[in-house]
């Protein structure tokens, strides 16, 4: 490939091989989509004319010899070569050719007569006035050498040139703009940070704290308390706060990685590389705090209505259901299919306290077992037998459940009570005291759907879950359930 110097008027060429001097070499001239500035100042030193040298112009084919740095070649102190009308700079210059004398073949005549015919073409010259004559005399123009002219004219293309380009970076900018938590704060539409997460902006910055996430879009951060499973540049680059926040409107709006990505300014792949990466993150760190209350703290916090129909009865439990894909394998078709919801189900066991607080929640079992069966495989009775030893719970305390728990004999055999609807005896009409007592525990009962309910405003697990996310849904249905504690309560 033929390299020749784009400095000034030099005519180094390795074509020429006799031109170049002795450690003369070439060096590539900057890239404008790798260092715009640095392009942008080669180019005024070097010289030439606009439309000869510009940004447009510079390729992989364009060098300069280093015949026009300081001590024959770029160092740390000169990186740029020198001004191409610098003094002392003009190696391998050509002389500008003489002029060729005029024809003198016409005549004092000829000439007179043309300059007469152009005289009377020429419209009358407007006297100026004698204040504009006198400032012209006494402040004629400016004249510069032509060289010189030439110089600043080409400087002034270039600065403007690139003004025009941070113009248009600029505008790029707007119009493609980071969502950030502050920015959502700012919204003209009310509520709009709830609606995208879940939570206020206050809120929002409590956990940030929760999970050692500046909680100010001041503070610095200092350090990364999660491991991504891959790392680029664009997670490196995006603080934390806005990770927590992309999370969040997953799990709320379950909204599609391309989407998050557009409004993150992120590979669509980093995006699920972050949000499984959060997922775990704040599964272990929720699953950390201590979610079961001690029994007086449930008892002082007990509304005033159940507290009087049910004092000693902390705890009400329920099992839901969510929707999943149906699975290729006919034997997972066959387990997961729920007879009450009709279709291919997960199923977990919630447990709350009379405000409807979460305070357990089982991992997803398959759709055709029993609320009996979820019970025994969650080990939710080793639970409370813990809580007992402990002293969080005491022998005769209750827990309230739905029909469909048959764990009266379960719960008395490490001395819990259940407090269950009856139960109609065939061809017997139900008393009048157990009618009442229906009435009052479903009316109590409810609180626990109502928790159920705040969990699956998390959209991501109120659709029908693809097979994709069964790989983390049991991590992703814990936290969204422990999070539905840092929103206000039902009670």
């Amino acid at each position: 490939m033929v390299k020749r110097c784009a400095w000034g008027t030099c005519n180094f060429d390795t074509r020429y091989p006799e031109r170049l001097g002795d450690g003369i070499y070439f060096l590539p001239f900057p890239k404008p989509h790798l260092n715009r500035d640095k392009c942008l100042l080669w180019i005024k030193l070097c010289g030439r004319p606009q439309h000869q040298l510009n940004v447009e112009k510079i390729n992989k084919d364009v060098y300069v010899c280093s015949k026009h740095f300081e001590n024959g070649g770029p160092s740390t102190e000169f990186p740029h070569p020198h001004q191409a009308t610098r003094t002392g700079s003009t190696v391998g210059q050509r002389c500008r050719p003489s002029p060729k004398k005029r024809c003198e073949s016409r005549t004092k005549k000829d000439r007179n007569i043309r300059r007469g015919a152009l005289e009377d073409e020429q419209p009358p010259v407007q006297q100026q006035p004698e204040e504009v004559q006198e400032h012209l005399h006494q402040h004629p123009p400016l004249e510069l050498p032509s060289g010189e002219m030439e110089q600043e004219l080409l400087t002034l293309r270039s600065m403007l040139a690139q003004k025009n380009a941070e113009i248009e970076d600029l505008k790029k900018e707007k119009t493609l703009t980071t969502l950030t938590p502050e920015l959502l704060h700012h919204s003209n539409i009310s509520n709009y940070f709830r609606y995208c997460t879940g939570f206020t902006y206050d809120q929002f910055n409590d956990l940030c704290t929760v999970f050692a996430v500046p909680n100010t879009y001041t503070a610095p951060q200092t350090f990364v308390p999660l491991t991504y499973k891959r790392v680029d540049r664009e997670i490196n680059d995006m603080p934390l706060r806005h990770q927590l926040l992309l999370v969040l409107m997953k799990f709320r709006q379950n909204l599609d990685l391309k989407d998050l990505a557009y409004r993150f300014q992120i590979p669509e792949r980093s995006t699920g590389t972050l949000f499984n990466s959060w997922v775990d993150y704040m599964f272990g760190v929720l699953g950390e705090l201590p979610a079961w209350p001690h029994r007086d703290t449930i008892i002082s916090q007990m509304p005033d209505k159940y507290k009087i129909n049910f004092g000693t009865t902390l705890a009400i439990l329920d099992c839901t259901e969510v929707k999943i894909e149906r699975p290729s394998s006919l034997v997972l078709q066959s387990q997961s299919f729920s007879n009450y919801k009709s279709t291919n189900t997960l199923k977990s066991l919630i447990a709350c306290d009379p405000r409807g607080a979460i305070m357990f929640t089982s991992t997803l079992f398959t759709g055709s077992l029993s609320d009996k069966e979820i019970v025994n495989k969650s080990k939710f009775l080793d639970l409370l037998k813990t809580l007992i030893s402990h002293s969080y719970l005491n022998q005769g305390d209750g827990v309230m459940v739905d029909k469909g728990f048959l764990i009266e004999k379960d719960l008395e055999n490490i001395g819990l009570r259940v407090n269950i609807p009856p139960f109609a005896q065939s061809n017997t009409q139900m008393s009048a005291a157990d009618v009442h007592k229906t009435k009052k525990i479903a009316a109590h009962r409810v609180h626990v759907e109502r928790a159920i309910a705040k969990i699956k405003k998390f959209k991501i697990v109120s659709g029908r879950i693809p097979n994709i996310r069964l790989g983390n849904i049991n991590q992703i249905w814990y936290v969204v359930s422990m999070l539905s504690n840092f929103q206000p309560h039902i009670l």
